[in-house]
C-alpha cells in the first residue's frame, strides 16, 4: 500500500508539472539600430504605442511598459553613441498572439503606420 501511495504521488506530481509547463509565457523580442537620438526614439515610441491602443502605459527611465490584449509590452530605447537602439518585447500566454503583437508594434514604430494602414507623415 505504501508503494502504491508513493507511485500515486509521483504520477500526480508529473501531471501537475506538465500542466504548469503549458502555462509558461511566450516572449517575442526584436531590436534595431536607429539613426536617431535616444530622446527622439523614446518620443516616437511613446506616441506610436499610445496610437495603437496599449493600455496602462508606464514611462520610466528604463523604457515604456504597458498591456495590449492581455499581453505585456516593453519598448526600450538605448543609447548607441549619438544614435539609438530600439528594443521591443512582448510576453503573453499565446505564442501566435505574442508574435503578431510584436510585429504590429515594430511596424507601427519603425514604418510609421496607423491601425488602418495609412502612413504617418513626419
Amino acid at each position: 500500500m505504501r508503494v502504491f501511495s508513493l507511485l500515486f504521488l509521483v504520477v500526480i506530481s508529473n501531471f501537475s508539472y506538465a500542466h504548469d509547463a503549458a502555462k509558461v509565457p511566450s516572449l517575442g523580442s526584436w531590436y534595431k539600430d536607429l539613426d536617431k537620438s535616444v530622446s527622439a526614439c523614446k518620443l516616437q515610441s511613446l506616441y506610436k504605442v499610445k496610437d495603437i491602443g496599449v493600455l496602462n502605459i508606464v514611462k520610466t527611465d528604463f523604457g515604456i511598459y504597458g498591456a495590449y490584449k492581455g499581453n505585456r509590452v516593453v519598448v526600450k530605447c538605448m543609447a548607441r553613441g549619438e544614435k539609438s537602439t530600439l528594443l521591443v518585447m512582448v510576453a503573453g500566454s499565446d505564442h501566435d498572439s505574442v508574435e503578431a503583437i510584436r510585429n504590429r508594434l515594430v511596424k507601427v514604430i519603425i514604418l510609421g503606420f496607423y491601425n488602418n494602414g495609412y502612413q504617418i507623415v513626419p
